[in-house]
């Protein structure tokens, strides 16, 4: 997403980034204990990766250019 956004929870405006669910670490112990628990872990992983706001981890993002973004940019202007 090249598109500037603003989060709804926090105010950031900017660039969201893809953020994936889970821990890093427990792949990590998984893949070292057992081989398949491991690659379930991950393959999940790989495929729940979302849009967050960088500042506070916030999934409640709307695009700037879109009627809504707007609104909440004026809104924090004021």
């Amino acid at each position: 997403m090249s598109k500037e956004i603003i989060c709804r929870n926090c105010g950031y405006q900017g660039k969201a980034k893809k953020t994936s669910k889970g821990s890093i670490w427990i792949e990590i112990v998984l893949w070292c204990c057992i081989l398949l628990p491991g690659l379930i872990y991950s393959i999940w992983r790989l495929t729940s990766k979302y849009l967050a706001c960088p500042k506070c981890g916030s999934k409640d993002l709307v695009p700037l250019d879109s009627p809504v973004g707007q609104k909440l940019l004026k809104e924090q202007s004021h």
